[in-house]
């Protein structure tokens, strides 16, 4: 029943994202979303033999539509939490653009952000590791009980996946 749930709300987690930075925050977050969605789909695609999903509706083998928006959410999110990490450490009232400051906060905010998506996902039974190709050392992440290598990997998307949301967004938004 929990998967069957979960499989449904990763068909309306975008939507409701959008609606709620909307309806909270007068924040558009649309852009976010697709600009996110677009890495999501690279990601899933470039690793889909290192994990099996257990949701029904599939697009190519066993990934999920929904794992593919959970990406662009995860972007959307991480985007934000990074910029009020900016504007709180750095005491600004917003981002310097291309500040290169941008990616401490983008490193900061992977953990918060991915860790606890992923973990959920994992204790849902959304999907599992294949660990026999992933060869990771089996050193887990205090408080998360994560694979270290989850962390680094997050930390490492994070150099690289915000500043293309950040670009991206507004191309695809009406402003």
């Amino acid at each position: 029943m929990l998967l069957i749930f979960m499989e449904v709300l990763s068909y309306v987690q975008a939507p409701l994202t959008a609606l709620l930075f909307w309806k909270l925050l007068r924040r558009n977050v649309v852009g976010d979303l697709i600009a996110g969605t677009i890495i999501g789909m690279y990601i899933e695609f470039a690793t889909e033999p290192l994990w099996d999903y257990h949701f029904v509706v599939t697009v190519y083998k066993d990934i999920p539509p929904g794992i593919v928006l959970g990406w662009g959410v995860l972007f959307t999110l991480a985007v934000f939490v990074s910029e009020k990490l900016y504007t709180l450490i750095f005491r600004r009232n917003s981002i310097i653009e291309y500040d290169k400051r941008i990616f401490i906060t983008d490193l900061l905010a992977a953990p918060l952000v991915g860790l606890p998506l992923e973990k959920t996902g994992m204790l849902a039974g959304v999907w599992d590791y294949h660990y026999e190709l992933l060869n990771w050392s089996g050193i887990v992440v205090p408080v998360f009980g994560m694979p270290l290598e989850a962390l680094i990997g997050y930390g490492l998307l994070m150099l690289t996946g915000p500043t293309f949301v950040r670009y991206w967004q507004r191309g695809f938004e009406r402003r």
